[in-house]
């Protein structure tokens, strides 16, 4: 397991959030359901970076950010895209 420092930590996982919520916001709900995030435990959409970075704190100043990335990569259609490019790079 790697440990960020708290502010590197936080900022990628709020970039995975924010690149994904940019690039496919259809899916952004079922993207969260993926990570175990439940949406509903928020009241309004502005507290969704805060809730989010606080579902990957594992203690005072430490967040999971192995556990984030590999929701990020193990997202079905993330997945299947590394698959095709590692099947690429063994022809």
């Amino acid at each position: 397991m790697t440990y960020l420092p708290p502010a590197e930590a936080k900022a990628l996982i709020v970039s995975f959030l924010v690149n994904f919520a940019k690039d496919d916001p259809d899916n952004l709900g079922d993207y969260l359901k993926h990570c175990g995030f439940d949406i509903g435990a928020i009241e309004n959409l502005g507290d969704l970076p805060y809730a989010w970075v606080a579902h990957y704190r594992i203690g005072q100043g430490t967040y999971d950010s192995d556990r984030a990335l590999l929701d990020f990569t193990t997202w079905p259609p993330i997945a299947r895209r590394i698959f095709e490019l590692q099947q690429g790079l063994a022809k």
